[in-house]
Formats: C-alpha cells, sequence, structure tokens
C-alpha cells in the first residue's frame, strides 16, 4: 500500500502549504522519515526536512520532501517533489500527521482485502474501494455495459453521460470508438478522455481493470462533484488496483473469458438490469424475450481445453449463443425447430467424436429463465445412458423426472387409476398397450400423431387403443379431459414398474 505526494498534500490540507511537483503522479511512498545528514536515501519515503537541508543535497533519485519552510524553487532539482510551508510548523506535530495519513490508508487497505478474502459483495467492497475518491464511479464490462456504481452517487444529480448511463444502463457509443479501445488496450493506467461530440465538455477519468491478464472492463467517472487533481488520480489508481484484486476471486462475474458475465449471473440465478441485459444481447443480435433451448455438452472425460470444441459447436449452432461454464459447453439455440433432422443427425455425430454427452431443456420464451433451463439439462442428465453418445431431452424424461420425486415421498401404486390396474403385468403385450395410451394422450388424442411418435402404422394404434377398452373398459374416445393428466401418469407409473 503506496501513496503519492499529491495525496498526502491533499490530505494535509494546511493553508499555506505549496507543492512543486515534478512527472506523472504515481504511488510509490510507503513512510515517512525525519532526514538526517547521514541518511541513505530511498525514493519509498517521504523525507521531513528544513530548508537548509534541502540546498546542501544533490541526488540523481527522484526523492520527496517536506520542508519546513520556504525555499527558492530555483534551488530544488526538478525530479524532486517537495511540499513547501511558509509558516514553521511544529515537527514532530507535522510528523504524526503525515504518519496518520498513512495509517489511515494501511487500515482501510487492510480491511478491503479481509473482506475480499471473506467473500463480501462486490458493491461493498466498490464503496470502500472508492472512499478517498471526491467523485462517484461506476464499474463496466468490456462492452461498456454498466455493472454497478458507489452507493453515494446520487441518481437526481447528473451530468449528460451519468443520465445515459443510468437510464440505458450502458455507456454512450464513442465517436472515436477505436481511438479509446487502442488506449483500452495500451495504457496500463487510469487515463482521461473528452470525446469530440457533444458530450466533449465533460472529462472523465477511466481505470481499464485487468483480471488475470484480459481486459474485465474499466471504473470510471466525471467530475460530477469535484474538479479532477492528482490527489484524485492516484486515489483511483488505488481504487483500480482493489477492484482488479476483488475481482481476480469473486464469483459474482465470471472470470472465464468464454463465458459472458450476464449469462454466468443468470444462470447462478443471481440478478442482472434489464436494461444491461438488452445492451448485451442487442450485441448479438437478440433480445431478452427471444425463444430458445438450452443446450448442454459435457465431456465423457476431463479436457484441458474446451477451445475446439467450442468453435465446432458454434459451426454447428449458427444462430446460437454458444460458451463455456465451468466443464461443460452450453448453447443458447435460438433456431428452436424441433423436428430439425439434419442438426440431430450433427449432434450425434459430434458426439460420437469427441465423446461428449449432449442435454436439452424445453423452450423458453425468456433469457431470465436461463437458470431453470440449465437445471433442466442438469436433471436431464441423471437419466441419461452414459455408455450411449446420444440426446437426452428434458421433454423426454418429463414423466421420469417427476416419478422420481414423487416416488421419494409416496407410494407411487397409489396414483395408478383402478382401471388400469387390471392389466396383466406379467404379459409382455401389456407394454406394447401402456406405450400406445401414454403416446396417444400425450399427442393430444390424435392417431396420426401418437403412431409417428411410436413409429409404427396408425392402424396398429387404433386396434392396440381397441384392445385397452376390452382390457378395462376405457373408451379412448371419450375420456375426460380432467382424467387425462391420471391416465398419461399411471401409464408413467406402470412403464417404470415394467422397464
Amino acid at each position: 500500500m503506496k501513496l503519492s505526494m499529491h495525496i498526502i498534500f491533499d490530505k494535509l490540507s494546511i493553508p499555506d502549504a505549496h507543492l512543486i511537483a515534478c512527472g506523472k503522479p504515481q504511488n510509490n511512498l510507503s513512510g515517512i522519515r525525519l532526514l538526517h545528514d547521514d541518511s541513505d536515501l530511498t525514493e519509498e519515503v517521504v523525507y521531513l526536512a528544513n530548508p537548509g537541508q534541502l540546498t546542501d543535497r544533490h541526488s540523481p533519485m527522484a526523492l520527496s520532501f517536506i520542508c519546513l519552510g520556504t525555499i527558492d524553487e530555483a534551488l530544488i532539482p526538478t525530479h524532486w517533489m517537495v511540499i513547501t510551508m511558509a509558516a514553521q510548523p511544529d515537527s514532530i506535530i507535522l510528523f504524526e500527521k503525515v504518519q496518520a495519513i498513512f495509517d489511515t490508508y494501511h487500515a482501510w487497505f487492510s480491511r478491503i482485502n479481509e473482506a475480499i478474502f471473506k467473500g463480501e459483495t462486490l458493491q461493498s467492497i466498490l464503496d470502500s474501494a472508492c472512499l478517498h475518491l471526491k467523485n462517484p464511479a461506476a464499474l463496466f464490462d468490456d462492452s461498456q455495459g454498466l455493472l454497478m456504481y458507489t452507493s453515494h452517487m446520487n441518481p437526481e444529480k447528473t451530468d449528460a453521460i451519468w443520465k445515459h448511463v443510468l437510464d440505458k444502463g450502458y455507456s454512450l457509443k464513442e465517436v472515436d470508438s477505436i481511438t479509446l479501445n487502442e488506449k483500452f488496450k495500451s495504457q496500463r493506467q487510469p487515463f482521461y478522455y473528452q470525446s469530440p461530440d457533444s458530450f466533449g465538455s465533460i472529462k472523465r477519468l477511466i481505470a481499464p481493470i485487468i483480471v488475470n491478464g484480459n481486459l474485465f472492463g474499466s471504473l470510471a467517472m466525471t467530475e460530477l462533484t469535484s474538479p479532477f487533481t492528482d490527489s484524485e488520480f492516484c486515489n483511483m489508481c488505488i481504487a483500480q488496483q482493489i477492484m482488479e484484486n476483488a475481482l481476480s476471486v469473486n464469483d459474482e462475474f465470471s472470470r472465464n473469458q468464454e463465458t459472458p458475465w450476464y449469462l454466468y449471473r443468470l444462470l447462478k440465478n443471481n440478478f442482472v438490469d434489464a436494461n444491461i441485459l438488452s445492451h448485451h444481447l442487442a450485441l448479438k443480435g437478440r433480445k431478452i424475450k427471444d425463444s430458445y433451448r438450452l443446450w448442454c455438452f459435457v465431456p465423457s472425460k476431463p479436457i484441458d481445453n474446451l477451445n475446439s470444441p467450442i468453435k465446432q459447436l458454434t459451426k454447428l449452432f449458427k444462430k446460437g449463443l454458444v460458451f463455456s461454464y465451468h466443464s461443460a459447453i452450453l448453447v443458447c439455440d435460438y433456431d428452436t425447430d424441433t423436428k430439425s433432422v439434419h442438426l440431430t443427425v450433427s449432434i450425434n455425430d459430434f458426439l460420437s467424436r469427441k465423446e461428449f454427452q449432449a442435454t436439452s431443456s424445453m423452450i423458453y420464451g425468456n433469457i431470465f429463465d436461463l437458470n431453470l433451463a440449465y437445471l433442466q439439462c442438469q436433471s436431464s442428465r441423471e437419466f441419461r445412458n452414459d455408455s450411449v453418445p446420444e440426446i437426452t431431452c428434458f421433454e423426454d424424461i418429463y414423466s421420469d423426472f417427476v416419478l422420481s420425486i414423487l416416488d421419494k415421498n409416496t407410494n407411487l401404486e397409489l396414483l395408478i387409476t383402478p382401471q388400469l390396474r387390471s392389466l396383466d403385468k406379467n404379459d409382455p403385450y401389456t407394454k406394447e398397450l401402456l406405450l400406445c395410451l401414454h403416446a396417444y394422450i400425450a399427442n393430444g388424442k390424435n392417431i396420426s400423431a401418437a403412431a409417428a411418435a411410436l413409429h409404427i402404422h396408425r392402424h396398429t394404434v387404433v386396434y392396440r387403443l381397441k384392445n385397452i377398452k376390452k382390457l378395462t373398459g376405457l373408451h379412448s374416445e371419450t375420456i375426460q379431459d380432467q382424467a387425462l393428466f391420471q391416465l398419461f401418469l399411471s401409464c408413467s407409473i406402470l412403464l417404470r414398474s415394467l422397464a
């Protein structure tokens, strides 16, 4: 934890003090010492000295001093930084004041590190990191989508840029976005920026946030409540460092470049602002209420790198969002044609070649339901045959899934309708009859659709329904709507017992 001379000068707030500064402001000081004639000097300490000690000393190092009195600036080397005092304060009192500044910052920094270690929310860490900033700040992702802003921000008192960000959920599109993007790539330290458009009168201070060697986003602010100073710049550098440390261990946002953070949060059932989500989906040509099916591809054996299969699935799902999540590859497939034979063949080919397992959810009409779609994929994996590289759809295991839950709490025999209990479980033909009735109900009592689902002729369906009537007295054409679910569930239970 190091401070700059600008922070010390700002925190001392002595009316007759003057800072003689050189070069760019930087946080390089870790403490204060009294200057002695035989002192071995270092650039990491600020020295308390009198004017005579400074005029008699020469050093090529970039040193920092607090001078107890006035001194001719011409006598000070241009590579030194010196705070001068018109009046001569008590050296002990001044020393203790400066030491208190270091102590305050060190204690503050330690509290934040402890909060990061304990896994406190990123919002609370952001608020703490920006404690010494005079202007409110906001954290953005690498697409300039707003993630969060400091809690002391007053939404009723904004400038044009803040108003746009709070209204839209993302930073405004820059006229010279290429220049700005180059700054993000080339500059590690915070930088000042003014866009050449209607917002050009508003100065911004932007700090790139680098996590694990990759650009995560930025921490940014305007001169909303106070003009920018070198002290504000140095405090921004410290806030930048804190947020990078926090994001490297915090799991609120994905640290994997292959996983969009907004989808990562939706999968974990965490809050994402609708405006921000709309912004990111729009960049990919999608909307919140576009219909989609979620696919989950999991390798049969652990693999080190998912890049190759991700590229292949991206080619396969041309209308999908393909990304990694933990050890799996997920696909939000917006081409929801459930009868695509070509897609099924292509997926099965991928599974057999790459030794992956695939599950899929039902079709959802809102991306905010992504967590439910993912849970369906996970549930489907429990019912798949791991030895066979085939697709397991949640619709196909829906009944088994419901029954497995019911079976933990009740005797399933209680749920079988009396008519179907008369069927002989020991007769092999009983299974064919139950499958036929199950498909008939599942397809809305449509004989042709049931035949297609069972891959048999429709006359065979009619024949089996007649046999069901003979054996149980159940007339398929006159089944009441309220009895359909009972019969469907009864068929599922009996088929489960016959498996």
